[in-house]
Parts: structure tokens; C-alpha cells; sequence
């Protein structure tokens, strides 16, 4: 076996291995670019998540960290709103791109496996059509940059173990691996589970050779340093983060409980076509033997469902394993004996049920007709309706209290949206909340009074006078921002003195 010299740290151009076969370029592009027109396309429908409101809100104040996230998306998020005020499309065109580099990385994936052209197509098909992916790469949000990561991670890790077992192995992919982990690590922690799910993996099943190569410590390196400024931050501030996934775990019933965790991760997939290249990845991994040399990636797999199922985690943060299980899913379909091929899944891959189940994913998930129809069950429809309306409303109540008065709001999604659409309408900036990262931001002045949006908590033991206003009812049927209490507070003392602990972030 050979490695290629060590180069100094700079990581340069990568070799191209002898390839196991063509890629299906062409197709694998026009699955991509289709993937994102679509998403392009109806970027602009409804109007921003909630999420993305609060990344413009922490990107307009730069940091090294925030209390509940590393800076990716924030600074990301300022930037394009700059460079393209208001403009959705923008915005948005990150996770609309990210989004269709995954499908073509599945493609990859696939080839790596020693998939060839049936195979490469079937598994970009098959994760262009997940209905998880499809729902959140139109949204700028850490769970649409945190799969891609994944993916191109564990492609890397792919592509490594191929050429070690042909014996022509560039140990250089090691160190992009960890410049890949190290943008993840920018956006999002939750890698973390995966590489040591990958670890454990290569313990238990190889090649263990892997641990004793130079350039997988320096991509380990790039790595941690990606995490330095982070951890400044949190470092300074109590260590907010920490509880964060106790904060998660509370929110659980979002997302269905632990018995709803795995039918939620399959259908997450993709209906019929997407679960079942999921679960017969997952088994080729383990069990199939010309996919023996990747078997640690599948004891990763298993080992990051069961963490995450244990911890309270939530079914879509599986969805950085779908690129790797489809793909191995698609090489185990198209080369399996024909005798094997014929058990009760095989209609279920028929390109005729694909796209039936892509017409179907897409008029399902993606924003098509009035927001009404979806907003009152569909979580990501719900978060992008009525903030300009919930806007105006606490706009009104606002101009009738005396000047001076603040606005505290009772979630970062209510102060974020009314930052950014309440100036329109006449609304005071800074907006200020206690809760995740709006507890680390601005402090109200003084004693002000202060105009309290939605069921603030703590408002009964801190304010000294706790007058009910009228509720705000929104035009719309839109669950978040519809019957929205309001009151006006007048503080027992300084918001200063209070502020430590009245901040959450629950």
C-alpha cells in the first residue's frame, strides 16, 4: 500500500483516483439543477421562518458565538441581507444550492460504492425526493446546511477506504475530511455524534489503519480549531449551550416521542422509495459483502440512530446519514442476484413509482396553494405566516402606551420577526427578549416600562404593575403568531439587575 507524502499543512488539489466506474454526469446534473429551480422557484412563497428572522437578528449583532448556536448562519445571514435587502431568494439561495449539491454527493456516494450508472441515478432521485430535504432547502437553517456536511463528510470517508483497499489511497482526503467537519462544526455540533458513531465504527470493523494516518489528526486539528471562537464565547457567558440539549430534548413533542422516532426518520426519507433504499442501506452495510470494506459506516449508522433516540434527539437529525444509506441502498438493489431481487420491495424502486412518489413529495411538502391550507398542521408553513400582520397588530397597541415604553417579547422567533418587520409599522428597535440567544443581546434601559408579547413567564413575580392589554388575533389561521397576549409591565426594579436571571432558554 502507499499514501502520498505529506505536503506541509496547506491542503492541495486532490488526485483522482481510478475511478470504478463513469460517473452519470449528465443525468446525476439535470436531477441536481431540477432539484434547484424547484426550490428557487418557490423560495418566495409565504414569506421568512422563524429561524431565519432570528439569524438576521443575531447576524446584525457579530459575534464569535451565540447562546444557542455556533456563527455560521448568522454572519451568513446578515451578509446576504445586505448584500440584497429583504430579497428571499437570496436569502435563501445557499440552502436552495446546498440542497442540490446533495443529491449529486449521493451520486458520488453511490459511485464510491462501485455503483454504476442505474445505481448512481437511483440514489439521486431517490434523496432529491426526500420529503425532509425537499420541506427545509428552501429555508436557511442549520438542519439544511448540517446534512450536506454530513454527506460530503462521510463521502470522503467513502472515497478513503476505496482507495486504501485498491492500495492507491490519497491520505489528503483526511485532511479535506476535517476542513469539511470544521464548517459543520461552524454551523452546528451535532457531528460530533457522527464522528464518534464513525469511530467506534472503524474500532469494531476497520480499517483501523485509518487512526494512524498523519493527515486524518491534521484535518482533526482544522477541526477543533473551527471551534475556538465558539468556545471563547461560551466560555465568557456560562456555557449556555450545555443546556441546550435538555432544551431540545423539552421540545420533543414537536416531533412526535420515541415511538414515533424511526417511522418519522423513514418517512423524513422519502414515501415508499426514500425508506426502503434507507432500511436496505442500512442492511447492505452490515450484511452485504461487496460493501464489507464500508461496514463501519454501518455500525455508525446504528450506533448515531441509538444515541439520538436515547438523548431525545429529533428523527431529522438522521438525515445526515440519508445520502450514505440511499446510495448503498441503490448499489445493493441494482446489484443484487436477480433471485434476491425479487422480494416484496422491488416494485417500490420501478422508476414509474419514483416519480409518482417525486409529483406527490413535492405538492405535499413544498409551498404550493394558499398558506392557510397548510399553516394550521405544517411546522414549516406555520413559522413563515403572519409575522408582517403580527407586526402591525403589536404595532397598534404599541403607539397607544406613553413614549419610552419597550417591547419584550416572550420567544427569540417573536423578537427576532418583530426587529425586522415592527420599523415599518412604527416600531422601537432594539426589540428584546430573554429567551435563547435574545437573553445575551440588548437589555432594556432603566426601569421602562415595557410592552410584553405573548405568555412571558416570569412577568407576574417581576413586574411591579401587570396590566392585561387586548389579545392580538391574527387575520390568518397561522398557529405561532395568532391569539397573542399582550400586556404592559412596570418593572419591581432595574432591567439590569434582573436581566441574569430572567433570561431562558427554554
Amino acid at each position: 500500500m502507499t499514501t502520498t507524502p505529506a505536503r506541509g499543512l496547506a491542503l492541495p488539489p486532490l488526485t483522482v483516483a481510478p475511478p470504478t466506474a463513469p460517473f452519470a454526469r449528465r443525468p446525476v446534473l439535470l436531477i441536481a439543477a431540477g432539484v434547484a429551480l424547484l426550490l428557487g422557484a418557490v423560495s418566495a412563497r409565504y414569506g421568512r421562518f422563524g429561524d431565519e428572522y432570528y439569524f438576521l437578528s443575531a447576524g446584525a449583532r457579530p459575534s464569535l458565538g451565540y447562546a444557542d448556536q455556533p456563527p455560521l448562519l448568522p454572519l451568513l445571514a446578515a451578509l446576504l441581507d445586505h448584500l440584497a435587502p429583504g430579497n428571499l431568494v437570496v436569502l435563501r439561495l445557499p440552502a436552495t444550492l446546498l440542497t442540490a449539491a446533495g443529491t449529486v454527493v449521493a451520486a458520488l456516494i453511490a459511485r464510491e460504492f462501485g455503483g454504476g450508472r442505474r445505481a448512481q441515478v437511483l440514489a439521486t432521485a431517490v434523496t432529491a425526493i426526500s420529503p425532509y430535504l425537499l420541506a427545509t432547502g428552501h429555508l436557511l437553517a442549520t438542519s439544511t446546511v448540517d446534512p450536506v456536511c454530513w454527506a460530503v463528510a462521510l463521502w470522503l470517508v467513502v472515497r478513503w477506504v476505496r482507495q486504501d483497499r485498491e492500495g492507491t489511497a490519497d491520505d489528503r482526503l483526511l485532511g479535506w475530511l476535517g476542513l469539511v467537519v470544521a464548517v459543520a462544526l461552524f454551523d452546528k455540533v451535532l457531528i460530533v455524534v457522527l464522528l464518534a458513531g464513525l469511530a467506534v465504527g472503524v474500532a469494531i470493523a476497520g480499517p483501523r489503519r485509518l487512526f494512524q494516518r498523519p493527515w486524518l489528526w491534521v484535518g482533526a486539528g482544522l477541526a477543533v480549531a473551527s471551534t475556538i471562537p465558539t468556545l471563547v464565547w461560551q466560555a465568557g457567558h456560562g456555557w449556555p449551550q450545555l443546556r441546550m440539549g435538555s432544551v431540545v430534548a423539552g421540545e420533543s413533542s414537536l416531533f412526535g416521542d420515541r415511538w414515533q422516532f424511526l417511522p418519522r426518520a423513514l418517512y423524513y426519507a422519502g414515501v415508499v422509495p426514500g425508506a426502503v433504499l434507507l432500511l436496505l442501506g442500512g442492511w447492505a452495510l452490515l450484511r452485504y459483502p461487496p460493501l464489507r470494506p464500508w461496514r463501519a459506516i454501518g455500525w455508525a449508522s446504528v450506533l448515531v440512530t441509538v444515541v439520538l433516540l436515547a438523548s431525545g434527539g429529533r428523527p431529522y437529525y438522521l438525515s445526515g446519514l440519508y445520502a450514505v444509506l440511499i446510495a448503498a441502498g441503490a448499489v445493493a438493489a441494482c446489484s443484487l442476484p436477480r433471485s434476491r431481487r425479487r422480494g416484496w420491495w422491488r416494485w417500490t424502486l420501478h422508476p414509474a413509482v419514483v416519480l409518482v412518489s417525486a409529483v406527490m413529495t413535492v405538492l405535499w411538502v413544498l409551498p404550493f396553494g394558499p398558506a392557510s391550507w397548510r399553516a394550521p398542521t405544517e411546522f414549516e408553513t406555520m413559522g413563515q405566516t403572519g409575522w408582517p400582520d403580527f407586526a402591525a397588530g403589536v404595532a397598534r397597541q404599541w403607539h397607544q402606551l406613553p413614549p419610552g415604553t419597550v417591547v419584550v417579547a416572550y420567544s427569540y422567533w417573536y423578537a427576532s420577526a418583530l426587529e425586522y418587520e415592527g420599523p415599518r409599522y412604527g416600531l422601537p428597535t432594539p426589540v428584546y427578549s430573554t429567551h435563547r440567544g435574545f437573553g445575551y443581546f440588548d437589555v432594556p434601559p432603566g426601569s421602562a416600562d415595557a410592552l410584553l408579547v405573548g405568555d412571558v413567564k416570569w412577568a407576574p413575580r417581576f413586574c411591579r404593575r401587570l396590566v392585561p392589554l387586548p389579545t392580538y388575533v391574527g387575520p390568518h389561521v397561522a398557529p405561532v403568531n395568532d391569539r397573542v397576549l399582550l400586556a404592559r409591565c412596570t418593572p419591581s426594579r432595574p432591567w439590569a439587575q434582573a436581566w441574569p436571571e430572567l433570561r431562558n432558554l427554554a
